[in-house]
């Protein structure tokens, strides 16, 4: 049976499927890896399309679901990403195009990292791949498996084995810093004195944009990063941008392998200082109130378990420094989001979110305020359109 799903048809996926991944793909084997199209599998562009459903794509992007199944009878799960008209995360070094994705996909799959495949990509241009759609998108093997975070720390299977789902968890996040990337996909590697001052920049900016956003917490915080900004890293790494729980797949007893399986949603991939990626893990937002770094880790465990898979000793003071401008970013986005969604509950989860991250800036990871105001404002105003129910995502 085949759907037609916001302009999301079999015709269209086809299509996309045919022209493949486009010419800013990376192929490992080539020896110049932007040089090579690739084509697409031809098997796929005359697939029958199956159970085509819409996804929830998160605030940035809009996904689908479905098989492709060749004259073969091999049945091929995938799942289409497309940009949404307009995400929380917006424009920028970090944010990665569609397919700059599907190349950075394609390079940490073959070198054996648990990430996706991607099979398709293009801009949505006119005449170009994926002009049937109008807008960027890549296709992606669809992995098997979840990426709830209650089960890690309700299901009794995830609680028996949390240590050995950290230690994946750790070890998975040094195999990406470690992982060799073409500058042709991400550019070249900054220079390792600029970078905790390129992201102070750029995360500063992003507040002032959304001045709604701003509380006296969020000011405190920018001031102590300007004042004590951390050393150089010894090495600019891949990092992931968005490294936590809630964007690896994983699953028990369900015929595929019991534990984490597959990190996913790389679009604010990046080169950086590895410690931006650690201390994104452990936001309080991720800690789903359990004081575990993803459910799973004591904080003080966390930065030992990576430092026992990476070789090295996280510098914990500047690893505070990026807990720290991570959740001014994070309260960017979460306030963003926010002022976007129509369901009054993910509103109100969101609106939470917010007021959790000013608090830990307050009470764990600023110095005490010696001149303090009054209460901070309240979280994102509700649009009469939030009120009317339903989502938006």
């Amino acid at each position: 049976m085949t759907a037609v799903t916001h302009g999301v048809d079999a015709g269209v996926l086809r299509s996309l499927l045919a022209a493949g991944r486009d010419p800013g793909l990376a192929d490992p084997a080539a020896a110049d890896p932007v040089a090579v199209a690739v084509a697409g599998d031809a098997a796929l562009a005359e697939a029958d399309i199956v159970d085509l459903h819409p996804l929830k794509g998160g605030y940035s992007r809009q996904m689908w679901s479905f098989d492709a199944v060749t004259r073969d009878g091999a049945v091929h799960p995938l799942i289409l990403c497309a940009d949404s008209a307009a995400g929380v995360v917006g424009a920028g070094g970090q944010t990665l195009s569609r397919p700059a994705e599907a190349a950075l996909l394609h390079t940490l799959h073959a070198a054996g990292l648990p990430v996706p495949d991607a099979v398709g990509s293009g801009d949505g241009a006119a005449g170009g791949p994926g002009g049937e759609l109008g807008r960027p998108y890549l296709v992606m093997e669809r992995g098997s498996g979840t990426a709830a975070i209650g089960p890690l720390h309700r299901d009794p299977w995830y609680v028996q084995h949390r240590a050995e789902l950290a230690a994946w968890f750790a070890a998975t996040l040094a195999a990406i810093h470690a992982a060799d990337v073409p500058a042709a996909i991400l550019g070249g590697r900054p220079d390792p004195a600029r970078v905790a001052g390129r992201e102070l920049a750029r995360w500063s900016g992003e507040l002032r944009a959304t001045p709604q956003a701003q509380t006296a917490v969020l000011d405190r915080a920018l001031a102590w990063l300007a004042a004590n900004p951390p050393p150089p890293p010894t090495r600019v790494t891949l990092l992931h941008g968005d490294y936590r729980t809630g964007n690896i797949l994983h699953g028990h007893g369900d015929g595929g392998p019991s534990g984490l399986r597959t990190v996913l949603d790389w679009e604010m991939a990046h080169f950086g200082d590895p410690l931006e990626d650690l201390a994104w893990a452990q936001l309080v937002c991720w800690r789903v109130g359990t004081g575990r770094v993803g459910g799973l880790v004591d904080l003080a465990r966390w930065p030992e378990l990576y430092a026992a898979a990476a070789g090295w000793a996280p510098d914990l003071a500047a690893l505070r420094w990026w807990e720290v401008l991570g959740s001014v970013k994070m309260a960017c986005l979460v306030w963003r989001a926010a002022e976007g969604v129509t369901a009054p509950a993910e509103h109100a989860l969101l609106e939470r979110l917010f007021a959790d991250l000013g608090t830990e800036l307050d009470r764990r990871l600023l110095p005490p305020d010696r001149h303090p105001t009054g209460p901070r404002p309240a979280g994102p105003a509700q649009t009469a359109g939030s009120r009317t129910g339903g989502e938006q995502r």
